[in-house]
């Protein structure tokens, strides 16, 4: 993360972010969700959807998307745009989901991801997140297999 200047802001995803949001994901992902897939998420009652700002002037550059449902968190998406990336953007989301789970009592966080992003997988091992299987031929577009990863939460203080 930054060591200097203005600390990002995450708020709740807005319809208004809706097209900064689209252009991330096509920018990030070789089958990226449509806006209306994620005009559906807006009204999932499960869905919680993140948007991260490098600073309050800033434009949205970032987004998390991930699934609250009993006792556990299934995260769906997350991205940078590519140009902002290295900068604890993608870090800054993991915090703030890891943060609504344990306020929430959640006990498990779970994702699957490409087997082939080697960032995105040490990004997750640093968070403590464990390798507990695999999707075979899990992605439409290249029938590339999907590491599913989770992280138990202890309970909070």
């Amino acid at each position: 993360m930054r060591n200097s200047g203005p600390k990002p802001v995450i708020l709740p995803m807005l319809a208004s972010d809706l097209s900064s949001v689209e252009r991330i994901a096509e920018r990030c992902f070789p089958v990226p969700w449509t806006r209306q897939e994620f005009e559906k998420e807006l009204k999932r009652d499960y869905a919680v959807l993140r948007v991260l700002r490098p600073s309050a002037e800033e434009s949205v550059c970032a987004f998390a998307n991930y699934w609250h449902i009993g006792d556990e968190l299934q995260l769906m998406n997350v991205a940078t745009l590519p140009e902002l990336q290295k900068r604890g953007h993608g870090s800054a989301l993991l915090v703030d989901l890891l943060q609504h789970g344990r306020e929430r009592q959640v006990k498990l966080v779970t994702l699957e991801v490409r087997r082939s992003n080697a960032a995105a997988r040490s990004l997750y091992v640093s968070f403590g997140f464990r390798e507990l299987g695999i999707r075979q031929r899990y992605y439409s577009d290249n029938g590339e297999d999907a590491i599913v990863m989770h992280l138990s939460l202890p309970p909070a203080d």
